[in-house]
């Protein structure tokens, strides 16, 4: 009965913890000016070295991806300003680092620096948990997909500004199945609206033949 109490309070704690998730790019120009920069407790220099800044070997999946990631997206507790979890983004929305997953430790979470040493150091703008966790839970459970579309839908929404996405049918494992797809790029979503034909790629996700196919970090490859 003891037993079963704690499990319940620790439940509890954990659903009221706290905590904020920002998003950021780190300057290209910081990534080359010390190649050979390792941690250090000032802050300027943390930064200063921030590609190499990781221990050697912590991260034996993403250590060679570190250096490709543009976007971070950062899990931080309030109270403690301390980084949890990480996802690490190319170029072109490709989701190519999420830590701490398996053996990898983390790049911010095994670093010093704090919420507050973020919002000092880089631009950072705040994200919702609904979004961090989606782009967390993507990540192993999505495929890359590549199609061209001569018939489809395209849709908008208000959100954050208005997003237009496109409703379609794909062929998917032998089954005509529906899709919705979602477009990384803004300048994407407004090319498609002039267009006839689209041949697109992403990541796909599929959650079961009674539900939609949603095709995510989508990139549009017309020529």
């Amino acid at each position: 009965m003891l037993n079963h109490a704690t499990n319940h309070t620790h439940h509890v704690t954990q659903h009221l913890k706290k905590t904020t998730y920002i998003q950021f790019k780190v300057p290209k120009s910081k990534h080359n000016s010390q190649p050979d920069g390792v941690v250090k407790r000032n802050i300027k220099k943390a930064i200063i070295g921030i590609v190499s800044s990781i221990i050697p070997k912590a991260n034996p999946d993403f250590d060679h991806k570190i250096d490709f990631v543009e976007d971070w997206l950062v899990e931080l507790d309030n109270e403690t300003g301390i980084p949890e979890r990480e996802i690490g983004m190319d170029k072109d929305g490709r989701i190519i680092v999420k830590m701490p997953f398996k053996k990898n430790y983390g790049y911010w979470t095994d670093n010093n620096l704090l919420l507050d040493d973020f919002k000092e150091s880089f631009s950072t703008s705040e994200i919702s948990r609904d979004s961090f966790e989606n782009y967390w839970s993507l990540f192993g459970k999505t495929e890359d997909f590549e199609t061209e579309l001569t018939e489809f839908k395209t849709q908008s929404t208000g959100a954050d500004g208005g997003h237009i996405y496109i409703l379609a049918k794909v062929d998917f494992k032998g089954q005509k199945r529906e899709i919705v797809i979602f477009f990384t790029d803004k300048s994407d979503e407004r090319k498609i609206k002039d267009l006839k034909k689209v041949k697109i790629r992403g990541k796909i996700v599929d959650e079961g033949i009674d539900q939609s196919l949603a095709l995510f970090e989508t990139k549009l490859l017309n020529e």
